[in-house]
């Protein structure tokens, strides 16, 4: 009898245990589904935002083919041969009418168009990506807050286990508020070189709110760049030939430093955005490295401790049958 006693006593903790084990088990897998649920919200953020990238992308390359399609087809008619001729003979008496002239304002007036063009789409288009970006930190800020806590501090078993969760979720927490708050983690230095020639007073602000202004300073300096590049080779085309003899070269060597500049234009924002985002995306993910560590510690636990608890309730069942 009294080694009956023992056994149900025995027998009676070990299911305290069980119950405390499915309670652990219940909570580690509501965390893992939180989990999940904020890969796949960065998932698909970062689609949204890199739609939105293709679409800006797009948009500006069909008013990139505008612009320079214009104005191929003035350089075209200006190199005709009787039109050259009119503003050689007009040079003659004015200075200011000669073919380099035309030229030179030919370029200067192709530049402010797509300056103009670029700035008003880039704006446009950059305010949404931007406003992508601050959605996915957001959405991810008020998962961390909303993630339920089901296994309490006062649990009768794993107390303990409850107050080294809520440490690390309070942590992550704390860590993902400042996160929101300093702008040298959305400035991404390691996407933008040049990163560091932005205004000082961007530190004076909270980080989120600051994408929109980094990423349209980075992509008009990128824009001119390229529109900068375009016409400084298009400018040495006039260059030491003379152009009524070389005009077929001239208007091919206009339109292929035109078809360069836009591959570059395309690849350059494309590029730069898309990795901007992904980098953001990385960083959010990686404020979860010591929650993913409890999840991994946990299960490794949990796993470890319902084969000795079975173990136990198998030698307790054999146990009982001995004393038959």
């Amino acid at each position: 009898l009294k080694l009956e006693n023992n056994l149900q006593l025995a027998g009676a903790v070990n299911e305290k245990i069980q119950s405390g084990l499915d309670d652990r088990a219940v909570q580690l897998k509501s965390d893992r589904e939180f989990r999940t649920d904020v890969q796949v919200s960065l998932d698909r953020q970062e689609e949204r935002s890199a739609r939105q990238v293709d679409q800006l992308v797009e948009s500006l390359l069909r008013s990139y083919d505008k612009v320079t399609g214009t104005y191929t087809a003035e350089l075209s008619e200006g190199l005709s041969f009787f039109t050259l001729l009119g503003k050689s003979f007009k040079s003659i008496f004015n200075k200011q009418e000669s073919a380099q002239n035309w030229v030179n304002d030919l370029t200067q007036r192709l530049e402010k168009d797509l300056k103009q063009q670029f700035d008003q789409e880039l704006n446009e288009g950059v305010d949404d990506i931007a406003e992508s970006i601050q959605q996915m930190a957001r959405i991810i800020d008020l998962k961390i807050r909303n993630n339920p806590t089901l296994l309490t501090s006062g649990h009768e078993v794993f107390g303990d286990i409850a107050d080294r969760r809520r440490a690390v979720l309070r942590e992550l927490q704390d860590e993902f508020a400042a996160f929101m708050k300093r702008t040298d983690e959305f400035v991404g230095a390691e996407a933008f070189p040049d990163a560091s020639t932005f205004s000082p007073n961007l530190a004076a602000g909270s980080g989120i709110a600051t994408i929109g202004v980094i990423l349209a300073a980075v992509t008009n300096g990128m824009a001119l760049d390229i529109t900068g590049g375009i016409l400084t080779s298009v400018g040495l085309l006039f260059a030491g030939v003379t152009v009524m003899s070389k005009r077929n070269k001239i208007i091919g060597g206009f339109k292929n430093e035109i078809a360069k500049g836009r591959e570059q234009l395309k690849t350059e924002i494309d590029t730069r955005l898309k990795d901007y985002i992904r980098n953001i995306k990385s960083k959010i993910d990686g404020k979860f490295a010591d929650f993913d560590a409890l999840l991994t510690v946990e299960t490794e636990q949990l796993n470890a401790l319902n084969a000795r608890h079975d173990s136990i309730d198998q030698q307790l069942g054999e146990m009982r049958e001995n004393l038959v």
